[in-house]
């Protein structure tokens, strides 16, 4: 516990003789005690016109002795003898409690953090979306031939049909490319007979699903 001899000492020269002994100014003691440099500087220069109501300030020389170590009696007894020469003001609904620093940073930092976590949120939403397009089953439909095995008289079959723009597609190991709708459309040649025609669809870091269609060619016969 500091001990500061109070004899004959007002409470400006009681406050600034602590702040000497603890080698520390106004601004700091602020930092410390989270009361506005404003109202430290008001007992520092004594000058009673620039501190809030009784009230607070007693509020305040209470903490200040706990900070510094000091008697708080005998900074409250200083105060006592002081207010009898102050025109003191006292605690009215005009007079509003000094804003908190730290609750309005912790209002703050969790402003931050929530803020912080929407967006992360949004970011993980985003990448989902993303990822969605390259894992798992891709999925093709064919509109043309939509049998699984068919007979036909033309040379020619011209194959269609939908699916991920983004999975990759081949037609017999050869790749064919979709539109941004995914619709796909590719003239395939026919050797006479059976036909085995495999629409092979991967997705990116998925799977692979393959769909076999048989198309038999039987040119026409022409008859003389």
């Amino acid at each position: 516990m500091m001990t500061i001899n109070n004899e004959f000492k007002g409470l400006k020269e009681i406050f600034n003789e602590a702040l000497d002994l603890r080698s520390l100014d106004v601004k700091k003691l602020s930092e410390m005690t989270d009361i506005p440099v404003h109202y430290l500087s008001a007992f520092s220069s004594g000058d009673s016109r620039k501190l809030p109501a009784s009230p607070y300030v007693r509020g305040y020389l209470t903490k200040i002795a706990d900070i510094l170590k000091m008697d708080s009696n005998s900074l409250l007894e200083a105060y006592k003898q002081e207010i009898l020469l102050w025109p003191a003001k006292s605690s009215g609904p005009e007079d509003k409690l000094p804003i908190n620093r730290f609750a309005l940073k912790s209002k703050r930092k969790i402003t931050v953090i929530g803020a912080a976590a929407a967006g992360i949120l949004a970011i993980l939403i985003f990448l989902a979306f993303q990822f969605s397009g390259f894992l798992g089953n891709p999925k093709i439909e064919i509109t043309n031939p939509v049998e699984n095995y068919i007979v036909v008289n033309n040379p020619v079959i011209k194959l269609a049909g939908i699916t991920n723009p983004q999975d990759k597609l081949t037609i017999n190991n050869e790749e064919v490319l979709a539109k941004s709708d995914g619709r796909f459309e590719k003239d395939f040649s026919l050797q006479p007979g059976s036909n085995s025609v495999d629409f092979k669809t991967k997705r990116f870091l998925g799977k692979e699903i393959t769909i076999t269609k048989i198309i038999v060619y039987q040119p026409e016969t022409i008859v003389e």
